[in-house]
């Protein structure tokens, strides 16, 4: 999982039916965004900058000469790369509208944890397309849940990423569960966690699936060649770094709060000024630093700092994307959060085909990702459309909204 929020000088609401409703009531209104996306415009070189910040060295997007040789012939994000582009398209509120999203967050002091995404991919986002985003709230439950305190608050986001014609590139629904900071902090005090120490031979397994880490490539996977149960990897990803974490924002930016350094950051604290304490120095800094600061992570309940959650969405697509080649399409990814990922874990991401639609082309894969502990600490389902026999690439899906697969709490 991965924490972000705002902070509240006041104690927060409960998290009950009337919350929920006052939720509820700002679904489908459009966000206005603050932060600028970290790739207005769309490159060769942020494709690659992206692909490489989660350890995803495939020529189809960190060599743009190798992406024009392919059977899509121009070089295109990675399949997930639109959560670092576009331009956000401008808002105009109603009246009512205006009045409702003025009135301050009715979660706001509730502690939000992302726990889970899933993707409708629809076409590539290729070098110079002009990419417009749009986001609002799509859905808000309370659910049962051991996390929190047996109580929660299921809300998704929708983002939306077009064209200038208004054709979707793809739709991301965004899931946090919401949950009382005091007792999920509570639940991470009393949760014991055994920090790893490598042994050289720890370090080599690791290196020796590094090393082992195939990748398909111009050679086509036909959807009358795979069977239910083939299995994908392991590949490896780790151990998690402070190191690895920076290389992750060198991808993909500061996300929806933003960040930056001297001047930038007063500013964005003066945006913002709920979203930064004072660290053990005295000084101003976001809190966002739980990612890689383990005193501050532990000051807010946790053992030790921990990943994004989508870093890890990342490394299944990362590991579908090497079996299925570079003619095929990653159409649908739904990815859960399980477990936290703290600094110093390793994984290994593996994978499983589920089913095989020989009709539609299309091949549906479970991944997940285990950690040095034998937990499992996300899973998700990716479902893949292969070239047909003639050659190719494989035919791009149209939207329906039948295909966005379901949440889930944690």
């Amino acid at each position: 999982m991965s924490t972000t929020g705002t902070w509240s000088g006041r104690a927060p609401r409960e998290l009950d039916d009337a919350t929920i409703e006052q939720v509820r009531a700002r679904i489908g209104i459009p966000v206005r965004y603050s932060p600028r996306s970290h790739n207005e415009v769309s490159s060769e070189d942020s494709f690659r900058h992206f692909a490489l910040g989660y350890g995803d060295d495939n020529p189809l997007y960190t060599e743009p000469e190798y992406a024009r040789r392919s059977s899509f012939r121009s070089s295109f994000g990675p399949p997930l790369y639109a959560l670092t582009a576009g331009v956000a398209r401008p808002v105009k509120w109603s009246e009512a509208e205006k009045a409702e999203m003025s009135g301050g967050d009715p979660l706001a002091g509730i502690g939000q944890y992302m726990c889970g995404e899933r993707w409708v991919l629809l076409k590539p986002i290729r070098a110079g397309d002009a990419v417009w985003k749009s986001q609002a709230l799509f859905s808000a439950d309370l659910r049962p849940s051991n996390f929190g305190g047996g109580t929660g608050a299921l809300v998704s986001h929708q983002v939306r990423w077009e064209d200038a014609d208004g054709s979707p590139f793809a739709f991301r629904f965004l899931d946090f569960w919401h949950a009382s900071r005091e007792k999920s902090g509570e639940a991470a005090v009393n949760r014991s966690l055994e920090r790893p120490a490598y042994s050289d031979a720890d370090l080599e397994r690791i290196d020796a699936c590094y090393q082992s880490e195939l990748v398909r490539g111009s050679e086509p996977r036909l959807v009358g060649d795979v069977e239910v149960g083939e299995e994908l990897g392991p590949i490896a990803k780790g151990p998690l770094s402070i190191t690895e974490i920076v290389a992750w924002h060198s991808g993909v930016g500061w996300g929806i709060f933003g960040g930056g350094a001297s001047k930038v950051a007063y500013k964005n604290r003066s945006r913002i000024p709920k979203f930064y304490l004072k660290n053990e120095l005295g000084f101003w800094d976001m809190a966002q630093r739980a990612h890689w600061d383990d005193e501050w992570a532990q000051r807010m309940g946790h053992p030790a700092a921990y990943d994004y959650g989508v870093m890890r969405s990342c490394w299944m697509v990362h590991l579908v994307n090497n079996w299925m080649g570079d003619d095929a399409w990653v159409w649908k990814v739904s990815a859960s959060v399980r477990k936290f990922n703290y600094l110093g874990d390793s994984h290994f991401v593996s994978g499983v085909v589920r089913e095989v639609d020989r009709a539609k082309n299309t091949v549906t894969i479970a991944a997940s990702c285990l950690n040095q502990r034998g937990e499992v600490t996300a899973d998700g389902e990716i479902v893949v459309i292969l070239p047909t026999r003639e050659g190719g690439t494989a035919v791009l899906p149209d939207f329906d909204p039948a295909d966005i697969p379901e949440a889930s709490a944690p």
